[in-house]
């Protein structure tokens, strides 16, 4: 697992077009547009005031996850583009990835960590309530209290 900064920028493009392509209905960004940025934004995407980005290596990178701060709720880190390749998944890397994402999440103070996750995505709800994810079962939104 590697915490990325600004300098990691291509790093982190390649894996999220990557994952855009392979699984495009699993996320709510175009990778039309995601294609279409530029460096700069990459990098200020990358910028630690604007949360965390993680990805998984074998030696490659295989897997990734951002937790940044909520639009709307001042104490609440969200956590989203998770993904992992297709032939690494089932192995732990995304309760690594996740895990990750909260250790940084206490490590900066965060109460909460929400997320969603597609109602018929049973395999990440699954994993996420092994993590200690909360939702109401009909919700596409689950959370963590941070202790």
């Amino acid at each position: 697992m590697r915490r990325l900064t600004p300098e990691d920028w291509a790093t982190w493009r390649d894996i999220r077009l990557t994952a855009l392509r392979s699984d495009p209905a699993a996320f709510g960004a175009a990778l039309a547009h995601e294609q279409g940025v530029d460096e700069a934004w990459w990098r200020a995407f990358l910028d630690p005031a604007r949360g965390v980005k993680v990805i998984a290596e074998a030696p490659e990178p295989v897997a990734l996850v951002a937790g940044v701060p909520h639009e709307d709720l001042s104490d609440v880190l969200y956590l989203y583009s998770m993904w992992v390749k297709p032939e690494f998944r089932g192995r732990g890397v995304g309760a690594v990835l996740v895990g990750e994402v909260l250790a940084w999440a206490r490590e900066h103070g965060w109460a909460r960590v929400r997320l969603r996750v597609f109602r018929g995505n049973r395999v990440a709800r699954r994993l996420y309530e092994r993590l200690g994810f909360v939702g109401n079962g009909d919700s596409e939104v689950m959370e963590y209290e941070v202790s």
